[in-house]
């Protein structure tokens, strides 16, 4: 059975935007600053893939104040 858990798509797309990452270097408490390549446009590529894949919409707070993997996991599981 596959595993289609939220914290598994927000890993998926983790990994599409940030392809140096995988299995064993990703952590969903991982910070901002710890990905190579988090910059301003990896961040909306981030907000828009996550907003699609889960049919919702992130107001601008959320997408302020989001600076791990866990907190975007936290405002799908919050919708």
């Amino acid at each position: 059975m596959e595993d289609s858990s939220p914290e598994k798509k927000i890993k998926e797309i983790f990994f599409k935007i940030f392809p140096e990452e995988n299995d064993s270097t990703f952590k969903m408490d991982k910070k901002q600053l710890e990905f190579e390549n988090w910059d301003s446009f990896a961040h909306l590529q981030l907000v828009s893939k996550i907003e699609k894949q889960f049919n919702m919409q992130f107001d601008i707070d959320q997408i302020m104040n989001v600076n791990s993997p866990n907190d975007f996991l936290k405002f799908v599981n919050n919708q």
